[in-house]
């Protein structure tokens, strides 16, 4: 290297250093642990809470609902005060833009693999996760999701598949993996009835010592310390939390499943580890559905609260918190003169009653029509649809695009018809805040910087600066006192492997 490459680098070396970036591995050493890494004091637990697909301005408008429209401050609040906060850089082996297999796998076993493989190179090689680390030292784990429990954010804890929509197998996974706890929804993959194979998984589970249940009553009354939850039928998610509220959907909420999980781990001799997922921001997001993200935005604030409050009761557990990318690219925007209009339109969130999930899914048929459309607007989402807009929404949901409409970004947001939906329901035909003032770039998951934090057991207050995504594993196995790495593969070996 001669010297002016050496000064390249060194200017390259000081401007990282000054960001809080570094190589890998290097945030274990800069993260106030008490003596750890460095042979002193170690944590007994380790809790992973991820917020799927979402970041920085859902924090935003999350955080204007919570004020002033719930009544309350979000515990996020506690969260970023009391611990050591910082942003992170959540791409994939071969794309700026994770999806949420790579995305989780990257948490689990600290290095970067290909969207849509869990813990796995597209080579076939298994990644060693943090949950087998665990169980090797005889410790318990857990999952616990408001998407599908065979998702692929807590799939990749656990399991390792070629693809993560091979649901059915990651269900037969989990049962060799030994997870102490699995909380979720989707029966399908464990359901004889609902499976290619007809495998009765549930049962395989029930014969291994575990308690399956599929309703809120079944796991109150359950006295296991192994559980299989499933609380929605086939392959559906829990229910968005707006319509658990509004509609009567019995499923329990994500606060209720992890204070559930803990109280089967918290005693666990030799500890445990838990992975949490607010699964369904992500998916409100991908349907442009401001209903459906503000609402679960406080069912995961909630299930935070149920977190934060047993690590302060504590002083041997360490709570991970990030996002593992952003969906969507919504936005609240200023409106009117001076931006005058903003908070007014903002707090017609308040009036929503229902996911556009629910709304498709329970109360419009295939074809409604205009008039169909409009009460059900009026009903579940407290606005006045006008006639044309009502016409226009009557051909989209048909299957028809009306001439001359135009949907965006036709690689952004693909056509689809609840996408179409969102963005006509999104326009004032009066002019007037009379819906909120949220925009969204996309339907898709975006490239966007996500926060990240670090609470419990000895973390002090601070910045840990830009982080990128593979060094949390690192965190988690020094706190725990485990030294291991897993090995490498680079993206030109990735992309090579992909185009044979």
């Amino acid at each position: 290297m001669d010297r002016r490459d050496l000064l390249k680098h060194g200017a390259v070396a000081g401007l990282a250093s000054a960001l809080g970036l570094g190589r890998p591995g290097e945030l274990a050493a800069r993260v106030a642990l008490g003596d750890v890494p460095g042979g002193g004091r170690q944590v007994r637990n380790v809790i992973f809470l991820a917020y799927d697909g979402t970041g920085y301005e859902d924090l935003a408008i999350a955080d204007f609902f919570a004020r002033r429209v719930v009544g309350r401050s979000l515990r996020f609040h506690d969260l970023f005060r009391g611990g050591q906060a910082g942003t992170m850089v959540p791409s994939s082996l071969t794309s700026w833009v994770t999806d949420s297999a790579a995305g989780s796998a990257v948490w689990a076993t600290g290095r970067k693999i290909v969207n849509g493989q869990l813990s796995m190179y597209p080579d076939g090689r298994p990644l060693t996760t943090l949950f087998d680390l665990a169980r090797e030292r005889g410790m318990a784990t857990g999952l616990v999701s408001s998407a599908r429990i065979t998702h692929a954010t807590p799939a990749a804890w656990a399991v390792k598949v070629e693809h993560r929509d091979m649901e059915d197998v990651i269900a037969e996974q989990y049962l060799a993996s030994g997870t102490d706890i699995l909380l979720g929804g989707g029966q399908g993959p464990f359901d004889p009835a609902a499976r290619f194979d007809r495998r009765d998984v549930a049962g395989e589970f029930r014969a291994a010592g575990y308690e399956v249940v599929h309703t809120a009553e079944a796991l109150e009354a359950a006295t296991s310390s192994r559980i299989l939850g499933t609380f929605t039928p086939g392959l559906q998610h829990l229910p968005y939390e707006v319509d658990r509220r509004y509609q009567g959907h019995p499923a329990p909420s994500l606060a209720t499943l992890v204070q559930a999980a803990l109280l089967r781990l918290a005693d666990a001799e030799r500890g445990f580890v838990l992975q949490v997922e607010a699964g369904r921001p992500d998916h409100a997001n991908h349907n442009n559905d401001p209903g459906g993200l503000v609402w679960d935005w406080m069912a995961a604030d909630e299930a935070l609260g149920v977190l934060l409050d047993f690590v302060d009761a504590r002083d041997d557990t360490l709570l991970v918190f990030a996002c593992d990318h952003d969906t969507g690219g919504g936005v609240a925007y200023g409106w009117g003169t001076g931006y005058r209009n903003t908070d007014p339109g903002l707090l017609t969130l308040g009036n929503l009653r229902s996911s556009y999930e629910w709304i498709l899914r329970e109360e419009l048929p295939r074809r409604p029509s205009p008039v169909e459309i409009q009460e059900v607007a009026r009903q579940y989402l407290g606005m006045e649809v006008a006639d044309e807009q009502a016409w226009q929404l009557s051909s989209v949901l048909a299957g028809f695009s009306p001439a001359g409409m135009r949907w965006g970004h036709r690689n952004a947001h693909g056509g689809a018809r609840n996408i179409q939906m969102a963005a006509l329901l999104s326009e004032s035909h009066t002019g007037e805040p009379d819906r909120p003032g949220l925009n969204f770039a996309t339907a898709n998951h975006t490239a966007g910087f996500v926060p990240m934090a670090l609470y419990g057991a000895g973390v002090g207050s601070g910045n840990l600066g830009i982080v990128d995504n593979t060094e949390l594993f690192g965190v988690m196995t020094a706190a725990l006192g485990i030294s291991f790495q897993n090995p490498m593969m680079t993206e030109d070996e990735a992309r090579a492997l992909a185009a044979g």
